[in-house]
């Protein structure tokens, strides 16, 4: 595959409607989930980037069929308990999610399998699951007991009662996932709060489970129960939010953005954004397990400096390199801490952030937990690099409406991994504002 070096060149004001893809963690979960109960399922919406396509694919060598239709996937499943052994490497790409939550899945199930992904999965820590997992008796190694490829055997999961040691949803996931084929219950209890996708989706799909506070108790063959049933996947947040920075930075801008995902373990950019004195309104807000609404985004001239910590973060992980950008433009210095997670995701995305905007002239700096950001401008436009990270490609993006020249960004292909057609959309609300 051929590295793709982007030039971009939009200009606001950026003003229209819109939608975003759907959600990526929830379109991995639907799949999943889908594939272990028997019979049909139509998922409605899903995120088709290669990141999902890799879930897909999995699923498909272990036997169920998965129908492309246009806006929508068709699961058909035979049920868990007819999985066949894939006799090959199930391959996840770069997904962490399909990796992580995966390991815990297949170890309930009972089949022999090998999860292996890229290079850049192959660096990311997988200790955090295997763990676990382990503690679980799940019959799974990894490289020096951390990285892919991670082997799995057959084994009967024991339930345990178990305290998170990081605040990750894919660790919690791939508990969950496990914890359904054991005889016993589990409980997991939460250090701060990460998304809930997994609890909202099983009861979707009719597997028991109960949370109280930050602790989640699952049942005894809690699979047992599990129902095929259709699900519609929200507008993912994390995509978004790039039209909410752009909008907010780019004078002259009114962007709304429809069925977007507001759930609340998600939308902390929302909250920063309120909080920041940014314009953002919402609207037509529904009431299912895994809530919407329209978001209607205004140029804000004079955004308020920030302090973001706590657990606001983890309710904005995936936004934070786009926020970043966003705080380049507030009145005063903000700060952005217990941000740690941030080391380990497609990069070091603290310090990729910081070096690709320093680069264009902004002034940030990397922390050993996340960034000191000061009021600055777009200053040179020299070829930048997204260094094969999705949300870093499209953040640089954004950063380049600051700019009255075109920005060349190198392997801006890796966009394609949660948002195909990021780059159309933006010239769609280009054109509107002409």
């Amino acid at each position: 595959m051929m590295s793709i070096t982007q030039t971009i060149d939009i200009n606001g004001p950026l003003t229209g409607n819109i939608e975003v893809p759907g959600d990526k963690s929830i379109t991995h979960r639907a799949i999943m989930l889908a594939s272990l109960a028997t019979g049909q399922t139509t998922i409605y919406k899903p995120l088709l980037g290669e990141d999902c396509k890799r879930t897909m694919a999995i699923f498909e060598l272990l036997g169920v069929t998965i129908t492309e239709e246009e806006d929508r996937i068709i699961v058909d499943s035979p049920g868990y308990q007819n999985f066949k052994t894939p006799h090959q490497v199930l391959y996840t790409g770069n997904s962490g999610t399909t990796t992580r939550l995966l390991a815990g899945l297949l170890s309930g199930v009972g089949l022999e399998s090998v999860l292996s992904g890229d290079v850049s999965i192959g660096k990311r820590p997988m200790d955090r699951v295997l763990k676990p997992l382990l503690k679980m008796n799940a019959q799974i190694s990894g490289v020096d007991g951390n990285y892919t490829p991670l082997i799995i055997k057959p084994s009967n999961i024991k339930g345990m009662q178990y305290t998170m040691e990081v605040a990750s949803a894919q660790v919690k996931s791939a508990i969950l996932f496990a914890s359904i084929f054991s005889q016993e219950s589990s409980s997991i209890t939460e250090i701060d709060v990460s998304r809930n996708h997994t609890e909202t989706m099983f009861e979707h799909f009719n597997i028991p489970i109960s949370v109280n506070d930050k602790t989640i108790t699952t049942k005894p063959l809690a699979v047992q129960h599990i129902q095929p049933r259709d699900f519609h996947v929200p507008g993912d947040i994390s995509s978004a939010a790039f039209f909410i920075v752009a909008a907010l930075i780019t004078p002259g801008s009114d962007v709304t953005i429809h069925n977007v995902g507001i759930n609340p373990t998600r939308s902390g950019i929302i909250d920063i954004v309120k909080q920041m004195g940014g314009h953002i309104e919402l609207s037509d807000i529904t009431e299912e397990s895994e809530p919407t609404a329209s978001i209607r985004v205004r140029y804000t001239p004079n955004l308020k400096s920030i302090q973001i910590h706590g657990e606001l973060v983890p309710r904005a992980i995936d936004e934070l390199p786009v926020i970043a950008l966003l705080c380049t433009q507030a009145s005063g210095t903000s700060v952005i801490k217990d941000a740690e997670e941030l080391k380990v995701k497609e990069t070091n995305r603290i310090d990729t952030t910081a070096d690709m905007l320093n680069q264009l002239g902004f002034e940030l700096q990397p922390t050993n937990d996340g960034l000191i950001i000061h009021p600055s401008e777009f200053k040179t436009s020299v070829t930048v690099d997204s260094q094969t990270d999705h949300r870093i490609g499209m953040m640089l993006a954004v950063a380049s409406l600051l700019s009255s020249e075109p920005l060349s960004i190198e392997q801006f292909d890796a966009v394609n991994v949660s948002f195909p057609g990021f780059l159309p959309k933006f010239k769609l609300l280009e054109n509107e504002g002409k």
